[in-house]
């Protein structure tokens, strides 16, 4: 086969072009509807299979169908007409490679979901709803397609875990060598092993320039409000960056930090390779639902999906970075789960003169897994961080179910009990503000005219306050007009995901602002 990259009529964008030069080693491609990320899986995979024919390939979709009717089926279309590239003639999938096929290693029991080229690289395909399928694999580079759709530990656990194979290197300039070359660098005394004990597996150059392993993760997902893919790819803590360049036609975000590169484009940036007036027809189905407009063609990871459960919420209006105030006492609301865990948000509020309305500020939150999810432990904490804070004085709210189910400790019935116990130094007469639970659907009103200002109050949460911050973003209305927090299972257990630091938010304001939620 030839070696020669060919690009016959097609013009690639300029966030395409910055995930085909990249040479980090986790890539997230998050993009509109219609921005070429199959065109770009089917030239990656191309550029490996032709110039590192070594490395073993992986190309996945959430499901069977994505995989097979969507995204090979543009790579198989951008393999022939752009690099000339014909099935069964240069390459065959799930069949045992033909005479005259060069082959790397050991042949291969089976070779269902293989594709097998002539000159020897092999690029394996799965759907991620199996993707146990692949384990025992070792793997040189991976392109996932519509991860929004795929289970965390599909990636973490199972693909990152076979990303390993010894194929390919990196210099710190970038330049990617065969790992094959890599005794006669070291013969040749052009490369030596590093000996910095930090390095372990380094090799460096007569300049001192590292080199090291290669094995890219390509991530290309249309946008969805994904919170695994935004905390490992960190878009909260650039929430506001991203929203101020991604709404522009010509403009898109793009920024590498250490190994991760991100992008996030809108569909425009790949107009030129679209039907005439399919964004604009896109919009006019979407008209009314500014949400979804913003995710699918403007690529946003924070647009609003329809059937949130807090509406009003802003991120870019109510996530600030601030400092606690000294001198005021601290508002603790608890929720007494025991898995994912136990949980306690943090709050003060301060009177504006000057703007005669009310500053409540969520300055910290505590999210405490097994084996600190008990009411001690969790008290243990906030004292250990804020202990000078809690002097001005602690208000506690909370479920009023944790006036009866325990998960306190054995020596104590209840929850509230712990808490009057570890915290007594800093309590007075009016500290327990505790009411009586509220209806689900009346909370989610007020809760929305809060985040609103239709009360003389605004709400600030602090931006280390993920858990908080997530729940607001993610949770779902239910039919019960409550939440519709919807069961995950991990290690065996199924438990509620997310909704908690929402709920003990909830207790807060309903107990705080009663005058408020009353009228």
């Amino acid at each position: 086969m030839s070696q020669q990259i060919q690009t016959k009529d097609l013009v690639y964008s300029d966030p395409q072009t910055d995930v085909l030069e990249s040479t980090a080693d986790r890539i997230l491609f998050h993009a509109g509807i219609g921005s070429g990320k199959s065109q770009v899986i089917g030239v990656i995979s191309a550029e490996f299979v032709l110039n590192n024919p070594e490395a073993i390939g992986f190309i996945g979709a959430n499901t069977y169908q994505q995989l097979t009717k969507s995204t090979l089926a543009r790579v198989f279309t951008v393999w022939q007409e752009q690099f000339g590239l014909m099935r069964d003639v240069h390459y065959v999938v799930d069949h045992i490679p033909p005479q005259g096929y060069k082959e790397f290693g050991t042949p291969l029991k089976t070779y269902e979901n293989v594709i097998s080229f002539q000159n020897g690289a092999k690029i394996y395909v799965a759907s991620l709803d199996n993707y146990k399928v692949i384990d025992g694999t070792e793997l040189g580079w991976a392109c996932l397609d519509e991860t929004k759709d795929t289970k965390e530990e599909a990636v973490k656990e199972v693909i990152i875990a076979r990303l390993r194979q010894k194929a390919m290197l990196i210099h710190e300039n970038g330049v990617i060598y065969k790992y094959a070359n890599l005794q006669n660098k070291l013969d040749s005394g052009e490369w030596k092993e590093c000996e910095d004990p930090e390095k372990v597996g380094y090799y460096v150059d007569k300049h001192g320039k590292l080199i090291g392993g290669y094995n890219p993760l390509y991530i290309f997902t249309s946008p969805a409000k994904t919170k695994w893919l935004s905390d490992w790819f960190n878009l909260d803590e650039e929430a506001e960056e991203i929203s101020k360049q991604i709404f522009s036609k010509e403009d898109y975000y793009r920024k590498r930090t250490g190994r991760q590169l991100v992008i996030i484009a809108s569909t425009y940036h790949n107009q030129k390779n679209l039907p005439p007036g399919y964004i604009q027809g896109i919009i006019d189905d979407l008209a009314g639902n500014e949400g979804l407009i913003d995710m699918l063609i403007y690529g946003s990871p924070f647009g609003k999906s329809g059937g949130e459960f807090i509406t009003t919420y802003s991120r870019l209006q109510h996530v600030k970075e601030f400092a606690p105030w000294p001198e005021l006492p601290v508002h603790a609301t608890f929720d007494f789960n025991i898995v994912p865990y136990i949980s306690c948000t943090l709050w003060q509020i301060k009177f504006i003169e000057e703007k005669k309305r009310w500053l409540v500020r969520c300055f910290d939150e505590f999210c405490l897994s097994n084996p600190k999810n008990n009411s001690e432990s969790l008290c243990e904490e906030i004292i250990t961080y804020y202990e000078p804070l809690l002097k001005n004085g602690l208000f506690y709210y909370g479920d009023w179910n944790g006036n009866t189910e325990n998960t306190a400790t054995k020596a104590l019935r209840s929850n509230y009990q712990v808490i009057e116990r570890m915290m007594q130094p800093y309590l007075s007469n009016a500290s327990k503000r505790v009411i009586t639970n509220q209806g689900l659907e009346k909370r989610r009103r007020f809760m929305n005219k809060l985040f609103k200002g239709a009360f003389p109050l605004d709400i600030e949460i602090n931006i280390r306050c993920k858990e908080l911050r997530a729940d607001l973003e993610f949770c779902k209305e239910g039919p019960d007009g409550g939440k519709l927090k919807q069961l995950v299972e991990k290690e065996g257990r199924k438990f509620q995901e997310r909704g908690h630091n929402l709920d003990n938010s909830e207790y807060f304001f309903t107990s705080a602002f009663d005058i408020f939620f009353n009228q």
